[in-house]
């Protein structure tokens, strides 16, 4: 026996990696699967419908009271939501999501506007149809896109903003006498009104009766602020939005690697009580061999 001892008290092989796997199984099932997340959306939709019909008719309306209920049974229906996700995620990964950050602040938002206290806070309601964004998942892509752009829409809004100021300074300069262009401030608003088009024939007609060449500087700043500079927005928007499918995949593919993780430590940890079992096994061999040795009779 004490070779089974020694086998049993034999060290397990060390794994590689720790799980990964959090939360709890039953409520990550309830919370990935198209009847949860189709039941989810249809109440953000339902909830943004009646807080609508309700500031459309306001609190005169015959429905006004029940509104108010079914109001209060959605606000309890999403923290039930974020409670099952949490249960299903585990604490780890639930908040390294930005997505459930967002969604623990819409519901938190909710909660205040629910006091009576500030008749005020009572808009905050109409937050929770920002969680539209965060349960369909293509316009969840859109806003990751608009974030991951950012800094290059920061970098093309700091040229516009040098292209304007330098406009401006010179509109102001050359057409001090017009309305339009009498200081920098309203040199700004009239450069912006003509990136958009904004009665850019009036504006360039009012400007030739005192500068004959005032056409020049008008089109000159349109192609550089209206077609140049503001299409770059557009631009730096387009690649983030190509390039956040791309970033989706990854996610997906870390996930099926995590899984291929634990099944591989599985296999492992299986292999191990197998050769635990064949040890055992051949102690216990040993042994009764051993007995049956011992115990027969001596041959005369």
């Amino acid at each position: 026996m004490a070779n089974t001892a020694a086998a049993a008290d034999a060290p397990r092989k060390p794994k590689s990696r720790a799980r990964n796997r959090e939360g709890i199984a039953l409520f990550h099932w309830l919370t990935r699967n198209w009847v949860w997340d189709t039941f989810i959306l249809l109440c953000i939709v339902a909830n943004a419908a009646i807080l609508g019909y309700d500031a459309h008719v306001g609190e005169a309306g015959p429905w006004h009271t029940k509104i108010e209920e079914w109001n209060t049974y959605f606000l309890f229906i999403f923290t039930g939501e974020l409670v099952f996700e949490f249960l299903a995620q585990g604490p780890r990964k639930y908040f390294r999501n930005g997505w459930n950050v967002f969604d623990v602040i819409v519901v938190g938002l909710s909660y205040i506007a629910v006091s009576p206290a500030i008749s005020a806070l009572r808009t905050l309601r109409v937050v929770r149809v920002f969680r539209l964004v965060s349960a369909v998942p293509q316009m969840r892509r859109v806003v990751e896109a608009l974030f991951s752009a950012m800094p290059g829409i920061l970098a093309s809004f700091a040229i516009l903003a040098v292209v304007f100021y330098i406009a401006a300074v010179m509109g102001t300069t050359l057409f001090h006498t017009d309305p339009g262009f009498k200081d920098l401030g309203a040199s700004l608003i009239s450069l912006f009104a003509l990136s958009q088009f904004d009665g850019w024939g009036d504006t360039i007609a009012r400007l030739q009766d005192h500068n004959p060449y005032a056409w020049v500087f008008v089109i000159g700043f349109t192609i550089i602020a209206a077609f140049a500079v503001l299409n770059l927005f557009i631009g730096v928007i387009v690649e983030a939005v190509q390039a956040a499918p791309q970033e989706e995949i990854k996610e997906e593919i870390e996930e099926v690697q995590e899984d291929v993780v634990e099944i591989q430590e599985a296999q492992e940890d299986a292999a191990v009580v197998q050769q635990r079992i064949l040890e055992e096994l051949r102690a216990l061999r040993a042994e009764v061999t051993a007995l049956r040795g011992t115990s027969s009779p001596p041959q005369s």
